[in-house]
């Protein structure tokens, strides 16, 4: 810890050098002690004092640095200063609750995170005010709340405590377990902004799918998500050992599973599957889409007559509407919506292009439309087969798509990608000055020369001049 200490120390003077005469006194708190009590350097740099807003402001004046006021929350308002040479180096700085250091641990949601450090006037570090044994449970690795009152105070608390125990080896305390499961109704007075971010964090975890099979136990997944409600024993077909729910959740562990081991699925494609959910929290809303994607099976079950076997027609299309309303509620941004859709909205899909039945002149189509979505869509479709077990499900089925999808992937990083995002052989233009007038037929067949040189029927540019002259005439 000692090592921390000093590194710390030093962050601190970077900033405070020419604040001698700072509010004092000043506190680590938060995660970062947590951070340096678990022997770990902490990713942030988190201090209370009075005043914060003006002591943080004076900083950012003196460094030139941007402040970042986050006062989402009136009673703890935080400003943030960030360098503008790196980004990554910051301080947040909280302002402190009540008279004394105190008062403001004890105003915090779990003894972990109200443990305080005294920031002395050479910024070097002074003693460790812990007043309800915090650094006993960091060792313990419990989450535990301060109070009776913790939750009902904030009750985003409850996705906290799920969150935090998602640390390696961290656990929820039982009576801490046993409120949090009595409060859960109370996550409807939540801002779904402040909902949303918890839970992203949480699908940003390893193994994530438990937390949400707690979550549903505690009864918190209903609360955020009432579609789940009526998946809940709904019944499937033959294909099915379980009902919508389980399957569903089955479909997540698998999901999670194929991610955390790609380099085993996809090989030499694997760099390009993690580059591919990296950006813009696709991973984590990927993880969400595979709960979620057969969310529109309880309204569109039915009976075939003829062979009595259960049916979903049209539960890709119903799912993808319900998880558009789920995102407008959760006021997720729209490229989050629209990528959670498109999952829901394809699953059926790329079963059909997986059945063998298909021209490859039609995979090629799928794969332009799709882009990159094509290989989250995939993934989804691996762990969707993969979680089935019924007794029309055998495993040759399901270890053929996964083949098939792990092919597919291959081959949209060592080919399709680069042919698809490649300029077209000929444009309109050259259209014209073969004899066309513009309009909607240039377009057509544009299209055609496309679909052709998809096909591999066509390779260049002199190929596609001569079958445009073909189309035209």
């Amino acid at each position: 810890m000692l090592f921390f200490m000093n590194n710390i120390t030093d962050i601190l003077r970077k900033w405070l050098d020419s604040q001698s005469t700072g509010p004092f006194p000043l506190y680590l708190v938060g995660g970062t002690v947590r951070d340096m009590l678990s022997n770990n350097f902490p990713k942030d740099i988190d201090l209370v004092c009075k005043n914060a807003k003006k002591f943080a402001s004076a900083i950012a004046v003196q460094k030139n640095a941007a402040l970042v006021p986050m006062e989402n929350k009136p009673d703890e308002p935080c400003y943030r200063v960030v360098s503008r040479q790196t980004p990554d180096n910051s301080l947040d700085i909280a302002e402190m609750r009540g008279g004394t250091i105190y008062d403001d641990l004890g105003h915090r949601d779990f003894t972990i995170n109200a443990v305080a450090v005294k920031v002395n006037q050479d910024c070097s570090l002074g003693e460790i005010i812990d007043p309800l044994n915090g650094a006993g449970d960091i060792t313990k690795k419990i989450i535990r709340i301060i109070n009776d009152r913790s939750i009902v105070s904030d009750p985003l608390r409850i996705l906290r405590a799920i969150r935090f125990s998602a640390m390696p080896d961290f656990s929820i305390e039982h009576k801490t377990l046993e409120e949090i499961g009595r409060s859960a109704h109370l996550l409807k007075d939540v801002s779904s902004e402040r909902i949303m971010g918890e839970l992203c964090l949480i699908l940003k975890s390893p193994g994530s799918f438990r937390f949400f099979r707690q979550m549903d136990d505690l009864g918190i997944l209903e609360i955020i998500f009432p579609e789940t409600g009526p998946m809940k024993g709904c019944p499937q077909n033959g294909f099915h050992h379980k009902d919508v729910w389980e399957h569903s959740l089955l479909v997540m562990e698998s999901c999670e599973e194929i991610i955390s081991n790609s380099s085993k699925y996809f090989k030499d494609a694997s760099a390009g599957v993690a580059g591919n959910l990296a950006g813009n929290d696709r991973m984590p809303l990927l993880k969400l889409a595979a709960l979620l994607h057969d969310a529109g099976k309880p309204a569109t079950r039915g009976l075939n007559p003829e062979t009595g076997r259960t049916t979903f027609y049209g539960h890709d299309e119903e799912g993808a509407k319900l998880i558009s309303l789920i995102a407008e509620r959760l006021k997720m941004s729209s490229r989050s919506r629209d990528f959670m859709v498109l999952m829901a909205a394809e699953h059926l899909h790329i079963l059909h292009l997986a059945s063998g039945e298909v021209k490859s002149a039609t995979k090629m189509k799928w794969f332009r439309r799709m882009g990159d979505d094509s290989v989250p869509a995939i993934i989804l479709s691996m762990a969707d087969v993969t979680g089935i077990s019924g007794p029309d499900a055998t495993e040759e089925y399901r270890e053929s798509h996964i083949r098939w999808s792990v092919e597919s992937v291959k081959d949209y990083y060592k080919e399709i990608k680069a042919k698809i995002e490649s300029p077209d052989l000929i444009t309109g233009h050259d259209l014209i000055a073969l004899g066309m007038k513009p309009g909607p037929e240039i377009g057509r067949i544009l299209v055609q020369v496309r679909d052709a040189r998809d096909s591999g029927e066509i390779a260049n540019r002199e190929d596609a001049i001569e079958m445009a002259k073909t189309l035209i005439g």
